[in-house]
């Protein structure tokens, strides 16, 4: 599998039956190509263009397209404190799917740390797609998260430079890559988790 990333939260996750897109805003310029396209953004939202689209995915559930099973599930931009009930911001669905018997965890817009039977349902997680910096709603809860959902490795994802922020997490990174590529699950780090940052596409 190869994962390439476009900006903000928008990757390229290409594996050997299929190639999924998340969140391909208007703002992407690069072309985009696809089987599966997740979109957790806010209702309305545009999206680029991405050519060869067999389905798009805009809501919370459990999918098998492609021998990719995909499960969505409804989180918020942000919430409050048990003690004050009512508006939690506005919705956005976490991603996690397994491709090529990797499985990958897609945090959207996620405001808040996740409830037990949210890491429950979310499981064992190989690499965890993070967002950081400017725009980012996990802006001091992000470190609390990661170790809630405790991968094996970390994508950092943001409006800007996502090496820019590594900081706020405290987290170690080389050199940003072109792409990741993951061969099997026997390439993953077993006992650290490993942070990365890719160029932008």
């Amino acid at each position: 599998m190869d994962i390439t990333w476009h900006g903000n939260t928008c990757f390229t996750f290409k594996g050997k039956t299929a190639t999924l897109v998340t969140n391909p805003d208007k703002s992407i310029t690069t072309p985009l190509k696809g089987d599966i396209v997740l979109n957790s953004m806010r209702e309305g939202a545009e999206l680029a263009e991405v050519k060869n689209v067999r389905k798009v995915l805009d809501w919370p559930g459990e999918y098998e397209i492609a021998e990719v099973s995909i499960f969505g599930r409804s989180a918020w931009t942000r919430r409050k404190s048990k003690e004050e009930e009512g508006q939690k911001g506005d919705k956005t669905i976490i991603f996690c799917f397994e491709m090529d018997k990797i499985k990958i965890c897609h945090l959207g817009d996620l405001g808040h740390k996740l409830t037990t039977e949210m890491v429950e349902e979310i499981g064992d997680i190989d690499i965890l797609l993070v967002p950081v910096g400017e725009g980012s709603n996990l802006t001091g809860k992000a470190e609390e998260v990661i170790d809630q959902i405790d991968p094996r490795i970390i994508i950092l994802m943001g409006k800007d430079d996502p090496a820019k922020h590594a900081k706020e997490i405290n987290a170690v990174i080389t050199e940003p890559q072109e792409k990741l590529t993951i061969t099997s699950t026997a390439g993953l780090p077993e006992d650290k988790t490993e942070y990365v940052v890719l160029k932008k596409v």
